[in-house]
């Protein structure tokens, strides 16, 4: 599986996928997955991010994100 890395920002900022502001969802975690990434701050580093999904359970919009230890967080999807 292929993801790309879509925003970095502060918790609460006005981040949307597919429209949907992702911090203004209750997020639900995947059945506990995770995935390694690169920090996007600095490609030698990985992080774990955990894969959510927000919205409706019918069209629900997938990412995976982490805190990074810059106190931002970062946000990945599928490709």
């Amino acid at each position: 599986m292929s993801w790309r890395n879509v925003h970095i920002g502060k918790e609460n900022d006005q981040f949307a996928l597919k429209g949907v502001k992702v911090w203004q969802q209750e997020w639900r975690w995947i059945n506990g997955q995770t995935v390694r990434l690169p920090n996007p701050l600095d490609s030698s580093q990985t992080e774990s991010f955990s894969v959510c999904e927000v919205g409706s359970a019918r069209s629900p919009v997938r990412f995976a994100a982490a805190r990074l230890p810059s106190r931002l967080w970062a946000f990945y999807v599928n490709d």
